[in-house]
């Protein structure tokens, strides 16, 4: 043991001795720490970190899939597998309650729904809020945990029964400033009482990923605050369940259980699903079909520094090896003495996990500064987003371990090399040993221009993707376009209050100077939002293995010209388009490709859930949810015809779009103040919202294989300029012999040339190999395009060409005289 602390003390000794070298060695390796670590702990946050309640190993989330689908009414998440089978978390509220009180094999199920935003009331301040609406059983059955007050309780989920509300520790202490006696207090949300009974803990976290409710509100109060999916409705798809599994419960038991129960849903209901089954998800951390939509990402990113903290152990290794070259008279006296070659090996590896262990600290450090610089970059393009990022056992093992990894990646083989010492050569010569250094050096440098490659080569595919992305053509006029929200059903409206109220809205926004067209829908185009029914042709024959759907949207009469979206055929909605005269449609020029083929679909019918749909006009094709989404069928209604309880209001102006705030803030509220601005932006920041997670890959890969290119010239640095010191005395005679420096300096350049085109030329079959792995990434561009490959390695050859014109142009001003004098 005692030994054991001599070589410790000796690691710092040595730390403190050669300070430069010290704190080179540390921040390589703290950045390439630090940003493992800042990634791993985004990793753990989002995917990893079981719920804060009671045994969160027993929670089963309840999904469905099928292979095809037709449902009328959907809100949710779906997603769709290789094999064609579609899934989602969406249920009917009669389902549930059938899950709730007939399935075996589970103490509790459990149902809510994202109420998204609300308008909320609290002491006089109106503001917009998230809220969750929860079923009876939730917290018992979720097994979180109350500060303050009492859960809600079946008994409040009755029809009748008093409004309650819980709140989070967050709108506690925002909204009521912690006040000590918020039990009892009225909150107004959509202009209806509810009484808080409740405050949750400020760890506690909600079910669904990033969860931004702050109101939690029982399904009772569905006919005020979310009316347009009535919970009698079996053809209303729009509530997400979880279970608590019994200990003796067994999981296919429990699916069979539940898939009887579904098949009863889909018999009396107008859902057609094709080869319909159940799926229970682990949800000791929620759902994650909603988390693994950012997963790949995330990984991608994990692959891509965990290549740079290779580069910066190889850069490392480049360097203890130019440091063991002054050493070697040290280790061979140490073996002269007695010292054996496990010895020499141990401490040398001690003096490498002493500079790993430092790194580390610095890079828990580093870490946190990048994973705060991430979070603000998301949190500034979506709002606020919470997950629990803070550091745990989990992160901290990780960095440990990956200090361990770092150790033996950069350590051991120049530990192995300078511990190969012979007693009875090592002190005659300190240079017998020099070409096999040389050559492990040699291998290292193209290793990092290698590995380099890699980093270089995929940031140029992200580069070119997100360029085709901004380029792609959404289908309308982006530009000029101010985008809002506002919910006069959340305000009390009814149907044809609502039909007044955004119509004076639009009146009013056209008044505006500098104003040339306003239009409003019920969902903005490339807002990330979706809404989709199924649907029938009547006449046709009906295909019992086909299940049309696409997507809808409910629109005002002037929605296509403010839009810029043109008009092929038929015409477009008008006034006339009321409740009293036939409904009509309007669909986009995909829709009739998928349906009528060459024919003219103008006066055919649609039918939508109960009712038919006379299509009127045909206009072009437009992205819906992101410029990455497909074109898909969609069917467009008429506001008047289907008012929606809440619209995005979309103004085109000849003015900068966020100079018109003012005036559209003073016109809402001369026309109902109590109804708020919601989402208020600009179309050209909602196309940019869909390609942030692009955006940032590209600048975090592009940042890091900088970070790669600059370690990698180093150690190239490193290695030719102790190259031309070893040379230094050969150097000077040839030059004393009549050589000219352009003869000095051109094999230096041609070595370091070398190098990077055998590093190359050994990674460029990986990097086409690993590039496949970016094939979900990119857009418009193919993983192992040629011009990028190319590019790349050029740019690598180019770059390590420059890194060595340093010390070849310094090899080539050797004066002569001084160089025989060397040594």
């Amino acid at each position: 043991m005692s030994t054991l602390i001599n070589e410790i003390k000796f690691a710092f000794r040595q730390m403190l001795k050669n300070p430069g070298f010290t704190a080179v060695a540390i921040i390589s390796l703290a950045l390439g720490i630090g940003a493992n670590t800042a990634i791993f702990n985004l990793i753990n946050g989002i995917m990893l970190k079981s719920l804060p309640v009671r045994h969160p190993q027993e929670l089963r989330v309840i999904n469905w899939a099928c292979f095809g689908y037709e449902i009328n009414s959907f809100s949710g998440v779906t997603r769709q597998s290789k094999s064609g089978q579609h899934s989602s978390g969406s249920f009917p509220y009669p389902t549930y309650c059938d899950f709730r009180d007939q399935a075996a094999g589970f103490s509790d199920v459990i149902a809510f729904s994202d109420l998204g935003n609300l308008t909320v009331l609290v002491n006089g301040s109106a503001f917009t809020s998230d809220g969750l609406m929860v079923s009876g059983n939730f917290f018992k059955g979720y097994g979180a945990q109350i500060l303050i007050g009492r859960p809600i309780l079946p008994r409040d989920d009755l029809p009748g029964a008093e409004p309650v509300a819980v709140i989070t520790y967050r709108a506690w202490e925002r909204r009521f400033g912690l006040d000590p006696n918020v039990l009892g207090q009225t909150v107004v949300i959509n202009k209806s009482g509810f009484t808080v009974v409740g405050v949750l803990p400020r760890r506690y976290a909600g079910p669904i990923a990033g969860d931004q409710a702050d109101f939690y509100v029982p399904m009772a109060a569905q006919p005020q605050l979310k009316s347009w999916f009535p919970l009698e409705s079996r053809n209303h798809w729009w509530l997400q369940i979880m279970g608590r599994l019994s200990p003796e419960a067994s999981e296919p038991q429990v699916r069979t259980s539940l898939e009887v129960l579904f098949d009863q849903t889909l018999a009396v209901s107008t859902t057609k699903m094709k080869r319909p089954s159940i799926l229970l998800e682990d949800g000791r951390r929620g759902p994650l079909m909603q988390r693994q939509r950012g997963a790949r990402p995330l990984w991608v990113l994990q692959g891509v520094v965990a290549l740079v903290l290779l580069i910066a152990c190889a850069n490392m290794a480049g360097m203890l090896l130019s440091r063991g070259a002054a050493r070697q008279h040290e280790m061979t006296v140490r073996a002269a003495i007695g010292a054996g070659r496990w010895r020499l090996i141990r401490q040398s590896l001690i003096e490498s996990l002493t500079l790993s262990l430092f790194a580390a600290v610095c890079g828990l450090i580093t870490s946190s500064w990048i994973k705060t610089v991430i979070m603000n970059f998301i949190t500034g393009s979506f709002g606020e987003i919470h997950f629990d990022m803070a550091l745990d056992v989990r992160v901290l093992l990780f960095t440990l371990g990956v200090a361990v990894a770092t150790t033996l990646l950069f350590g051991f083989l120049p530990a192995l090399h300078v511990s190969g010492v012979n007693p009875s050569t090592g002190l005659q010569s300190a240079r017998l040993r020099g070409a096999s250094r040389a050559r492990l050096g040699k291998v290292l440098v193209a290793m990092q221009v290698g590995l380099s490659l890699l980093l270089v080569a995929g940031t140029g595919l992200l580069v070119r993707s997100l360029v085709n992305l901004k380029n792609v053509d959404p289908g309308f006029d982006t530009e000029n376009l101010l985008v809002f929200r506002l919910n006069a059903g959340d305000a009390g409206y009814d149907r044809t209050e609502r039909i007044d109220y955004y119509e004076s809205v639009s009146r009013s926004m056209a008044a505006i100077p500098g104003v040339n067209g306003v239009a409003y829908s019920s969902v903005s185009l490339l807002a990330g939002e979706i809404e989709c029914s199924g649907f029938s042709l009547p006449g046709r024959p009906a295909n019992p293995d086909e299940h049309l759907q696409a997507n809808e949207l409910t629109v005002s009469e002037t929605f296509f010209s403010t839009m810029g979206i043109p008009l092929l055929r038929g015409r477009a909605f008008a006034g006339t388009d009321t409740q009293a005269s036939t409904k009509v449609m309007m669909v986009n020029d995909a829709f009739v490709h998928a349906c009528f083929s060459d024919e003219n679909p103008v006066g055919h019918y649609v039918k939508v859930g109960d009712n038919e749909y006379q299509i009127i006009g045909v206009c072009g094709d437009t992205k819906y949810q992101s410029v990455r989404s497909e074109i898909a069928p969609t069917m467009y209604y008429s506001y008047r015809q289907a008012p929606a309880g809440s619209v995005s209001f979309e103004v085109r102006t000849v003015l900068p779009e966020l100079s018109l705030v003012p005036a559209v803030r003073k016109v809402i509220a001369s026309l109902d103040e109590s109804i708020p601005i919601q989402e208020l932006t600009t179309q050209t920041d909602l196309l940019n919202r869909t390609i942030i997670m692009e955006r940032l890959s590209t600048t975090l890969c592009g940042s890091l294989a900088l970070l790669a290119v600059v370690l990698a010239c180093t150690g190239l640095y490193g290695l030719l300029a102790y190259h031309v010191a070893q040379r230094t005395r050969e150097i000077g005679i040839r030059m004393a012999l009549g050589a000219r420096p352009q003869d000095v300096a051109r094999p230096i350049l041609r070595q370091a040339v070398l190098l990077a085109v055998i590093g190359v030329a050994i990674a460029m079959p990986v990097t086409l190999t690993l590039s496949q792995v970016m094939r979900s990434v990119v857009y418009g561009i193919k993983p192992h395009d040629p011009l990028t490959m190319i590019g790349a390695a050029m740019l690598m050859i180019a770059v390590v060409a420059l890194a060595a014109w340093i010390p070849a142009r310094r090899a080539a001003r050797i004066d002569p005289m001084e160089a025989l004098r060397y040594e």
